[in-house]
């Protein structure tokens, strides 16, 4: 028979306090349901652990050898329920997750700070990639989870919307387009288009909404990095085509962002989780924190 919990908890009392009386006390529970605890202890061990007198409990060397055994056991549960409920309050743990870069360069930052003021004791460990890259870590839990738009869909992934957003131009606020109320993919034909590079899934469907505009693309600038763009947007070289939650992370107060119609072409933001796994507590915080941001006035 296997000692309980319970029994151990018995047996500490009785051998700290020298008396079965108080150590029931100690335990809210009778004296002769006490005393039960102890012998069957005694009979799980198979050795005595204290000789018995009309008046006082000794403890025997199996007693005493058992007794700082038996205290690590209950100190080790001790700990492992403390850290149980620290992870459950989000008060302490460690957890990796993983974004595209573009988000790791505009809104991550935000939330990181706002989780971190909130919950000091957790570790965050970000992993930027880029879209092709967020699937695989899910998978082979390298992360708990990854945040972005991803370029294909895998079995054992579950998608989970953030924020439905479409892609739209950024242009200084002195621009013509500034002005417009509604614009279409046509209405750029007149000026410089900046734009990623090929291999992009920003580009990808930048390049599918040109065509089906019927416009002949010929981008003035392709660069390699989000902020490359809005940097060359923000000196009047051109205007980019981007989705509009990425360009709030940016401190460009001469730029704003104007969806374009006509298609309009969405550009979602998801949570990438493996298929039937709970999210634990910190990672639920952290993405409660992201959530809110994104549902903040842009």
């Amino acid at each position: 028979m296997t000692p309980t919990l319970r029994q151990l908890q018995a047996f500490v009392h009785v051998y700290r306090l020298g008396s079965l009386t108080q150590a029931a006390q100690a335990m809210h529970v009778t004296q002769s349901a006490a005393s039960v605890l102890l012998q069957q202890l005694e009979e799980a061990l198979g050795v005595l652990l204290f000789d018995r007198t009309s008046r006082t409990l000794r403890p025997t060397d199996a007693g005493r050898e058992a007794y700082e055994m038996a205290q690590r056991v209950l100190q080790d549960v001790d700990l492992l329920v403390s850290n149980a409920r620290g992870l459950a309050d989000r008060r302490r743990g460690l957890l990796h997750f993983a974004v595209t870069t573009s988000v790791a360069a505009t809104l991550m930052p935000l939330a990181i700070e706002q989780f971190q003021q909130r919950y000091p004791d957790i570790r965050l460990v970000m992993h930027d990639l880029g879209p092709d890259r967020l699937i695989a870590p899910v998978l082979e839990q390298e992360v708990e989870f990854s945040i972005g738009t991803p370029d294909a869909r895998a079995a054992g992934i579950a998608l989970t919307p953030l924020l439905r957003d479409q892609l739209g131009v950024v242009c200084r606020d002195d621009s013509p387009l500034a002005a417009r109320k509604r614009l279409r993919w046509r209405d750029l034909a007149p000026f410089p288009l900046i734009t990623v590079r090929h291999g992009n899934g920003i580009r990808t469907l930048i390049d599918g909404a040109l065509s089906q505009a019927g416009i002949d693309f010929h981008p003035a600038w392709e660069v390699s990095f989000l902020s490359t763009a809005l940097a060359l947007t923000s000196r009047g070289l051109g205007v980019s085509v981007l989705p509009g939650y990425l360009v709030s992370g940016f401190q460009y107060p001469n730029l704003l962002t104007r969806p374009l119609h006509d298609p309009a072409v969405e550009r979602s933001l998801y949570v990438v989780t493996r298929k039937g796994h709970t999210l634990s507590p910190a990672a639920a915080a952290l993405i409660g924190v992201f959530t809110e941001i994104l549902a903040q006035p842009r």
